[in-house]
This record gives C-alpha cells, sequence and structure tokens, in this order.
C-alpha cells in the first residue's frame, strides 16, 4: 500500500505540470490567433474610376505583419474614394488603391461596337485591353498599319449578343474623358480590335 501511494504522490506533479502547460499553451495559441486588425476587403470588382461606397466593403479580420502599414484597416474611412485600378472580389485594399476623387482622372463609360471576331476570345467584364484601330483597305488604296488608340482599358459590359447567332458585339469600356474624342472617332472609319491585354 505504501508503494502505491508513493507512486501516486510522484505521478502528481507530473500530471499538474501536464495540465499547466496545456492551459499555458492554449492561451498563448488563443493570443497569437486574436492578433491582427480588421481590414476593409472588395464585396464585388470594381473599376478604376469607381466611386466606393458601402455595398462594396466587407471587413476580415487577418493578421497582415509586418505588411499590415500598406493595407486599409477599418478605422480609415474609404466611402467616396475612388478606384485607381481594376479589382476583383475578396481583394484586400491597398493605401494605392483608392485616391481622393480631386486626384483621379474623371473617366467615362464607353459604347462600342465591334465585329464578333474582333472581340479577343475570353474576354471578361473586368479585364484589360487594348483598342486598335485597323482599316481594311480596298480597290488599291495604300495599306495602313494597325494603330495603337488606347492600352489598359477597362471593359465594364460585354453585351449578350456575343454569344448570339449576331456578327456584332456590343463593349462599354472605361476612358479617360480626355481620351473619348480620340477613341469615337476611329470608329468613323475603319474599325476597332480589341486585344486581351494578358493571356
Amino acid at each position: 500500500m505504501k508503494n502505491k501511494k508513493s507512486s501516486y504522490g510522484a505521478r502528481m506533479p507530473l500530471a499538474v505540470t501536464l495540465i499547466v502547460a496545456a492551459f499555458v499553451s492554449a492561451f498563448f495559441i488563443s493570443t497569437y490567433s486574436n492578433k491582427g486588425s480588421n481590414y476593409w476587403v472588395l464585396a464585388k470588382a470594381v473599376t478604376p474610376g469607381h466611386v466606393i461606397n458601402e455595398s462594396d466593403l466587407i471587413t476580415s479580420h487577418m493578421n497582415l505583419g509586418p505588411s499590415s502599414n500598406n493595407y486599409l484597416s477599418t478605422s480609415d474611412q474609404l466611402i467616396g474614394l475612388v478606384a485607381t485600378r481594376t479589382m476583383v472580389v475578396g481583394e484586400f485594399l491597398s493605401t494605392t488603391d483608392l485616391a481622393a476623387s480631386a486626384d483621379v482622372m474623371a473617366t467615362s463609360a464607353v459604347p462600342l461596337s465591334l465585329r464578333f471576331a474582333d472581340l479577343a476570345s475570353g474576354v471578361l467584364e473586368g479585364d484589360s485591353v487594348d483598342i486598335y484601330w485597323v482599316f481594311d483597305s480596298r480597290n488599291g488604296e495604300a495599306v495602313i498599319d494597325p494603330i495603337l488608340i488606347m492600352g489598359g482599358v477597362t471593359i465594364i459590359t460585354i453585351d449578350g449578343s456575343k454569344n448570339s447567332l449576331s456578327e456584332d458585339v456590343s463593349i462599354t469600356v472605361a476612358i479617360e474623358e480626355t481620351q473619348v474624342l480620340r477613341v469615337l472617332s476611329a470608329t468613323t472609319q475603319g474599325r476597332l480590335v480589341v486585344v486581351r491585354t494578358h493571356v
């Protein structure tokens, strides 16, 4: 009996130590996981020139470590700021993604009608594209090389007729106001070809 009591007494400190260690490790794990801050995340895709409103944003708790200063936390007021680039759903907003409206070139939504074959396959809304002007020479006219009209243009919408039997497709693109006339002038003769920027 005496040996059993002695054995029990020897195990008690070890058991207590293990229990304490389990509580301490759980505390540290909990403390570490709760570090970080709440950051703004996009709830839907936006294009350059889009004015941020409440429905565009959700919050996410993350521990971004040393890079945390590069992102916008929920303590930052974003409503009314303007997107400076194309961004997708779930993207964390960095300090360079938004600007005051006075600091951003105003953009216009410009509709364009293209031949079905002149819109690159796989182009989606929100994609960045280049727009080229192509003149089809006829009756011995001099050959004119294609001209890049506008690069890095964002597609806002693509008309559903692209999937129909129609030979034409309508798209709307976001273009700086100062460049709208340049793009529309290119539609008076020749044709426009839309090329995907990244494949």
